[in-house]
């Protein structure tokens, strides 16, 4: 009852399906059967003409799906994207847009977080959090993060990019949003400079997940320069040397985490909004970011555990929580 409730309120308020939409509910096969046949079920309920198509699961992310996946794609009005190794960043998917989907990409939901998510959040007072977050995001012109694990990065926001809020809600044709609970920009590349110390997450690679150990990231002009930590580090580094590309050492993106029921458990649809933290994407560059890294072999992901964040010398959060005037009420509404 849970699930489908849930399901009802992701197809109906978050992809905002209406009668008479094609619906593709789109998976590999490590999703969640029961969880498809719900948001199938949601969709045909409103009067949406609902198909599911489910493929292989492979081996790395940002891999083309096969072909008549791509072309249902086409011919859809809204997606439901659900594959643990997401596609975010290939052909299939822009194709899609440009003719005009909405898609709602939940990467790696499963059904424990479809029903605290989505069907157990105030979604509506994490959304005001968001929009008041982006809105100081966009502002800002120069932003410090530091941390107890070490981290202490700086970097510059160029005032002609855009600041998205990750609401989930398909408003209009030809987008993408994942789950709320995000906001991700792509601050300027080469002004990067400094420590990141990665003490939550990083994924992909698939040996990766939830780290025991940090990984500490030195960083020069956007780039990694240097690489430090245990084994964690050392598989992460062989990892991104294996995919032969110098665009996966570039800081892609930023993002603020601010899901209020958000967990640290592996799936980085989750791991990415843990409340009050800062992660940071790795290698392709959705277009939409009008940055200059541009598409590459794969993209990556990891996480800054509770860090202490300025924009323009101003402390915005810390400790987990957001502190800011702008902030600190809507932060006790939604946390306590």
């Amino acid at each position: 009852m849970e699930l489908y409730r849930s399901a009802m309120k992701t197809v109906r308020d978050l992809a905002l399906v209406k009668s008479g939409e094609n619906v593709l509910i789109l998976a590999d096969t490590a999703i969640d059967w029961e969880m498809i046949k719900a948001l199938a079920s949601a969709s045909y309920a409103l009067g949406a003409e609902p198909s599911i198509m489910i493929y292989e699961t492979k081996d790395e992310v940002d891999l083309e799906p096969p072909r008549h996946v791509g072309e249902a794609m086409k011919a859809s009005d809204v997606i439901i994207s659900l594959p643990l190794m997401y596609i975010l960043h290939t052909k299939a998917y822009n194709e899609a847009m440009r003719a005009g989907a909405r898609i709602l990409e939940l990467t790696g939901m499963d059904p424990d977080m479809m029903i605290r998510l989505i069907g157990r959040t105030d979604y509506e007072s994490m959304c005001q959090l968001g929009e008041k977050l982006a809105e100081l995001t966009r502002k800002a012109r120069h932003v410090r993060i530091r941390s107890s694990s070490g981290t202490d990065l700086s970097f510059e926001n160029d005032a002609s990019r855009p600041v998205f809020h990750n609401d989930g809600i398909l408003r209009e044709k030809g987008i993408y949003k994942p789950l709320g609970g995000q906001i991700s920009w792509a601050p300027k590349e080469d002004s990067f400079e400094g420590v990141i110390v990665a003490d939550t997450f990083i994924w992909p690679p698939n040996e990766l997940g939830v780290l025991k150990n940090p990984v500490k990231l030195s960083v020069r002009e956007g780039r990694i320069s240097r690489i430090d930590g245990g084994i964690e580090a050392r598989i992460f580094e062989k990892w991104l040397a294996s995919l032969k590309d110098e665009k996966m050492y570039y800081i892609a993106h930023a993002s603020w985490g601010f899901h209020p029921k958000a967990r640290l458990r592996g799936l980085p649809l989750e791991d990415e909004r843990l409340y009050g933290g800062i992660e940071f994407g790795f290698g392709s560059q959705s277009l939409k970011f009008k940055g200059k890294v541009g598409l590459a072999k794969a993209h990556t992901d990891l996480g800054i555990y509770n860090p202490d964040v300025y924009f323009d010398d101003e402390l915005i959060a810390s400790g987990g929580r957001f502190v800011h005037k702008d902030l600190a009420e809507l932060d006790k509404k939604l946390k306590g």
